[in-house]
């Protein structure tokens, strides 16, 4: 008899540690808020999970944009939320982390948020206009430093990452760059192709790999510190040049919650997304996008890589010395 109600125990044990966030969760719309416009990395990853997360958490998911401002908009929209609504922010270090950094106007801190997974890493490719006179990180510093006008260079906004790279990219090379401002990465795409624009530092994640693959943007270096294998001849920016040697960066994208979030929540959508990251159709579009799947999704891994990307990204903000505007 023992035997046969050892089970059920065990059953009944776990319906009952479920109970208190199913309780929290019941009735409310989860809403995955980008904070970037649609086409963006992030806004892929969002849109592929969200049916995945739908039928894990039996909830409703919907997926919202809400671009602008270094994406500080969308994350203060994550943190505004009230009511009916479980709001998750899915983003890179630009809008929780950089941006309240780098804008007055966003009035948050990292630490406002913590992590819930993390879903993909993934380089910048340092892209130009197919018609740039330069492929190659060599060619782009030498055509850099002899043009009697500061090529152009796309972000998406002040103190955000394709802004700090840039400026440190023309640091370290010498020269000046003139940084225009966009809404998101789709636009900065837009007039690359469109030759409006010199250069940019995309994400390698999205549509970024198949337009680089088709010619519609010229790759001349990639950020991270070994050559990306679908991109085997795209050189990488480190190695281009001994003052360069220390130019490795690259980027996440995970999905992040208030912190005031109830922990038993915040425990139900790790174990939903650690689920739905699992899908092997999701899995493969990760992938085949050029962004390399993330490990280690254990909220105690998640609050160590969390905290130590504050202390990183924050200290580079400050080796260039960008303020808040």
């Amino acid at each position: 008899m023992n035997r046969l109600l050892a089970p059920l125990a065990i059953a009944a044990a776990t319906l009952l540690a479920c109970a208190p966030a199913q309780a929290q969760l019941a009735g409310r719309t989860v809403s995955i808020i980008v904070p970037q416009p649609a086409g963006n990395p992030t806004d892929g990853v969002a849109r592929k999970l969200q049916p995945l997360l739908q039928k894990e958490l039996e909830q409703t998911v919907i997926v919202e944009n809400a671009p602008g401002a270094g994406g500080s908009i969308g994350v203060q929209k994550v943190l505004n939320s009230q009511g009916s609504t479980v709001p998750v922010l899915i983003a890179s270090q630009t809008e929780p982390i950089l941006a309240p950094i780098t804008i007055k106007a966003a009035r948050y801190k990292p630490e406002d948020f913590r992590t819930i997974a993390l879903v993909a890493r993934l380089p910048y490719i340092l892209v130009a206009r197919p018609g740039l006179a330069a492929s190659s990180p060599k060619e782009l510093a030498a055509l850099a430093k002899k043009s009697p006008t500061p090529l152009s260079l796309g972000d998406i906004g002040p103190g955000t990452m394709i802004h700090l790279l840039g400026e440190q990219w023309a640091r370290k090379n010498g020269v000046k760059l003139t940084q225009i401002s966009y809404r998101g990465v789709p636009p900065i795409s837009q007039d690359l192709m469109g030759e409006q624009i010199d250069l940019s530092f995309l994400p390698l994640g999205g549509a970024t790999l198949s337009m680089i693959q088709s010619g519609k943007l010229k790759a001349i270096g990639n950020s991270a510190a070994a050559v990306h294998p679908q991109l085997p001849r795209v050189a990488t920016i480190s190695g281009s040049d001994k003052a360069l040697s220390d130019f490795v960066y690259g980027t996440w994208i995970a999905l992040l919650v208030p912190t005031k979030t109830p922990a038993d929540v915040v425990e139900r959508l790790n174990k939903a997304l650690t689920v739905a990251m699992k899908d092997s159709d999701f899995q493969t579009y990760v992938t085949t996008s050029g962004m390399e799947l993330a490990s280690g999704n254990s909220l105690r891994e998640l609050e160590r890589f969390y905290a130590a990307e504050i202390q990183l990204y924050q200290g580079l903000a400050k080796e260039i010395g960008v303020t808040a505007e």
